[in-house]
């Protein structure tokens, strides 16, 4: 998308021995003009696999890209078989890449959710008995990318732990409905207050505890479908799908 930064790559490539066609533009949009590719291999972080990928791959070529949803910037790299218009494949690792200029989230400001002088809003009061060292998992942990999996238009923002307590942050993306939790230490229940048209904290926990129930499955038990239909994400079985 940027010329200067093009020219340096096709410089760079050319140093070393590699003499591809460098195209300026918006890769999302893909290059229509040297189609059909047998591969699309993508280094930016993605929402939505572009329709034009799919439609500018042969049938029975790859797409591999880093994907994921808003809830973390928890990613993983997804293998795609394109057939009949779909494109279809399981997950293979995490990863995290630069996001999609035109995917990119802009979340509103904290204020927007919680009012303003300390007050809660009338938020629902109670806790939680799972703990934080189950919770809070290290960055490329299959939990946080299942989590963003089962609960859709949410974001998990994780504060500092502070005197002995970590408030974990839940934002709704389609209403202005809010949750936290918040983790001390040496206490076995988490208090949580939530408020909003959803229940945001009773979302997350059901979702952690269908992860747990399922075996605490990895990347690689995961899939996804892209189509007419949209984006369905799987467990195992690409029949067994959800909208994510």
């Amino acid at each position: 998308m940027d010329p200067s930064v093009s020219r340096h790559a096709g410089a760079r490539l050319d140093a070393a021995g590699w003499h591809p066609r460098v195209v300026v533009g918006d890769g999302a949009k893909g290059h229509a003009g040297n189609a059909p590719y047998d591969r699309v291999l993508a280094t930016v972080g993605l929402r939505e696999v572009p329709g034009a990928w799919i439609e500018q791959t042969r049938p029975g070529g790859l797409i591999v890209a880093p994907w994921g949803t808003h809830y973390t910037h928890a990613d993983a790299v997804v293998r795609l078989v394109v057939r009949n218009g779909t494109a279809s494949g399981r997950f293979a690792r995490p990863v995290e890449f630069m996001k999609l200029r035109t995917q990119r989230l802009s979340l509103p400001p904290h204020g927007a959710y919680v009012p303003c002088g300390g007050g809660d809003g009338g938020a629902d009061a109670s806790v939680t008995g799972i703990t934080e060292s189950e919770f809070i998992t290290p960055p490329y942990s299959a939990l946080r990318f299942a989590l963003g999996l089962r609960v859709p238009n949410c974001v998990q923002v994780v504060a500092d732990r502070r005197d002995g307590a970590r408030p974990v942050w839940f934002y709704g993306l389609t209403d202005r409905s809010w949750a936290c939790v918040v983790f001390r230490e040496g206490v076995a229940e988490a208090r949580v207050r939530q408020a909003g048209e959803r229940r945001l904290w009773d979302e997350v926990e059901a979702a952690y505890r269908w992860w747990v129930g399922h075996g605490r499955p990895d990347h690689t038990r995961f899939g996804l479908t892209v189509g007419p239909a949209g984006q369905r994400v799987w467990l195992d079985d690409p029949a067994d799908c959800w909208a994510p």
